[in-house]
């Protein structure tokens, strides 16, 4: 049997029995005897100085928020971290996120240190290292810089130097983003994107993470490059010039030693010790021409491939070499040196014909222009000059001054200046020299041989060295086939020529009778510089225009058959001014040629 009690509250409880409905209800009593009182707690927090905070009503601490200063990397509601700031002496808040590490650093330089620039630990004072501006121009102002100004540093002051992590809003305008700085061999605390020259040194400060005259970030990253001697396994002592670098394979390392030390020899020690080469070479052939100078004779012939001819010098073997019929057997000794005789090579080298390969023979000049042989040969100097002699009736190209002419003209031997305007001459002045064959009673024109006209299908060849004065306002021509008696100016009728206008490039001419044609070269005069000029009428109404033996313009409009009776083809030399000029401009001519090739 169990009985169970529920008490229900203050002064009552009901109680049951398993067996047996049996139920009953007791009054207890509300207030029951006191006991014993238990010991007072502590007392709770009643006040607090700053930078905690007591709220009395609700019995609470906080922290003031006036004594934090947040990280420039802190923004809005991020998660912070609480930190001790003891540059003054306030908490910080700084972002969970940040990666920034700072070291304090003492400015005693004597002026103060700006924001965002490198500097080098030079020495310390109190607890604190002291920082001067870094530069990459010595070991000293490079081998120790540790970071870059967070802040302005006054001097005799302690600020933030950054030695890992980002800077931010400082001016990066003059780089861009993702540039790598390095030390600046020329500005103190600067930077620059290239790595310093030698001897200059390597240090990097970081990168450029945004490029901004205000708001500029850089990530900063200090990586100073270390010198030869500063590796683990190179030793350099007492330095000096000329010192090898050389491995030591008993110690490991690289070690500067000297050419003495290796057992090498200087320029000085060896040209004392060898022979020149110049004195070797006269030694060896000294005794090369001379086998009987030798310690061992026959050896050195053996070695040689001489043989054992004992009383032989040098002076017989280059006699009987120079002279094979001072030898005993003059047939022997040219079969061995495969060496054929006069009638030996007549015989098997036949005379020359037109036919059969065989001994060359060369034409004289005479026999190049008059083709007399068919079997000569002709050089390339022969043909040169058959191509460009004179082929008319009279190769004596006599001048004449144009009727017209408003400038002065002169004439005579080759070089001399055809053409003159003077200083201060004015606009649509000019000077003009034409030439001729002066044994053509009708006119100074030119005609080929044996006939009464010039034609155009034949090859014509105008050839001249010129130099000019390239003045802007000036314009200078060489043409043929211009009419004696025309005036000054561009082609007017059948022919061809070249034109240089003011300081702009040469341009070949040519007129088919109905349309003048202007194609302008690739090549530009230089004033007062000869040049050669060849102007090749083909003969089909294509021009081409040679300068310096290189071609600079072409043309397929040139003219074609034969010049009228009325046409008298000339050379004209001419200088046409279009406006006043400061100096004068001068048309220089030498050896000129005019031909034709049937």
């Amino acid at each position: 049997m169990a009985l169970s009690i529920t008490v229900h509250g203050q002064g009552t409880f009901t109680a049951s029995m398993e067996e047996g409905p049996v139920t009953f209800t007791a009054a207890i009593a509300s207030v029951g005897p006191q006991g014993a009182t238990g010991p007072t707690g502590p007392t709770g927090v009643v006040a607090a100085t700053a930078p905690i905070v007591y709220t009395s009503g609700t019995q609470t601490v906080s922290m003031d928020t006036a004594y934090f200063v947040r990280s420039p990397s802190v923004a809005g509601t991020d998660t912070q971290l609480l930190s001790w700031d003891a540059a003054t002496s306030r908490p910080l808040w700084i972002n969970n996120e940040a990666r920034s590490l700072y070291l304090l650093g003492t400015n005693k330089t004597g002026t103060t240190i700006a924001k965002g620039k490198a500097v080098y630990v030079s020495g310390a004072t109190g607890n604190h290292p002291e920082i001067t501006l870094a530069q990459a121009n010595s070991e000293l102002s490079s081998a120790r810089t540790i970071g870059i100004t967070s802040e302005e540093i006054a001097n005799n002051a302690e600020g933030r130097v950054i030695v890992a992590g980002r800077i931010e809003n400082v001016d990066t305008s003059a780089f861009t983003a993702g540039d790598a700085l390095y030390l600046s061999s020329s500005t103190a605390g600067g930077f620059q994107t290239t790595l310093p020259t030698q001897p200059n040194h390597g240090v990097l400060m970081g990168y450029v993470v945004r490029a901004n005259a205000n708001v500029g970030v850089i990530e900063v990253r200090v990586d100073n490059y270390q010198e030869l001697g500063e590796q683990s396994d190179v030793l350099l002592t007492s330095k000096a010039n000329g010192d090898f670098l050389v491995y030591e394979s008993a110690t490991s390392l690289w070690k500067n030693k000297s050419a003495a030390t290796l057992d090498l020899l200087t320029a000085t020690t060896a040209a004392s010790t060898y022979l020149s080469q110049t004195s070797a070479a006269s030694d060896y052939l000294s005794k090369a021409g001379n086998l009987s100078g030798l310690a061992s004779t026959s050896t050195a012939r053996t070695n040689l491939g001489l043989g054992t001819m004992a009383t032989e010098t040098a002076t017989d073997y280059l006699s009987k070499a120079g002279n094979l019929s001072g030898l005993a057997s003059t047939s022997t000794a040219r079969t061995n040196l495969d060496v054929y005789s006069k009638a030996e090579s007549d015989a098997i080298v036949p005379a020359a014909s037109t036919t059969t390969a065989g001994k060359v023979e060369l034409a004289t000049m005479t026999e190049t222009e008059t083709k007399s042989s068919t079997t000569l040969a002709v050089t390339p100097n022969a043909l040169r000059d058959f191509i460009v002699a004179p082929q008319w009736n009279s190769p004596d190209l006599s001048g004449s001054t144009a009727v017209t002419a408003t400038g002065t003209t002169n004439v005579g031997s080759a070089g001399i200046r055809l053409v003159l305007l003077n200083t201060g001459s004015a606009s649509g002045q000019y000077a003009a020299r034409y030439f001729g064959n002066s044994s053509n009673a009708a006119a100074p024109n030119f005609l080929m041989r044996g006939e009464s006209v010039c034609s155009l299908d034949k090859r014509i060849l105008l050839a001249a060295r010129i130099k000019l004065n390239t003045v802007s306002n000036a314009v200078h021509r060489f043409t043929f086939a211009k009419l004696s008696g025309g005036a000054v100016g561009d082609l007017s009728a059948k022919g061809f020529g070249m034109r240089v206008t003011g300081t702009g490039a040469a341009e070949l001419q040519v007129h088919n009778g109905t349309t003048l044609t202007n194609v302008t070269s690739s090549f530009t005069p230089t004033s007062q510089t000869a040049f050669d000029v060849i102007i090749e009428s083909v003969g089909n109404g294509t021009v081409n225009l040679y300068i310096n033996d290189s071609l600079v313009a072409t043309s397929s409009q040139g003219g074609t058959g034969d010049f009228t009776t009325t046409t008298i083809p000339t050379i004209w030399a001419e200088t046409e001014l279009t406006g006043a000029i400061a100096t004068s401009a001068q048309f220089h001519m030498a050896n000129l040629y005019l031909g034709t090739i049937d």
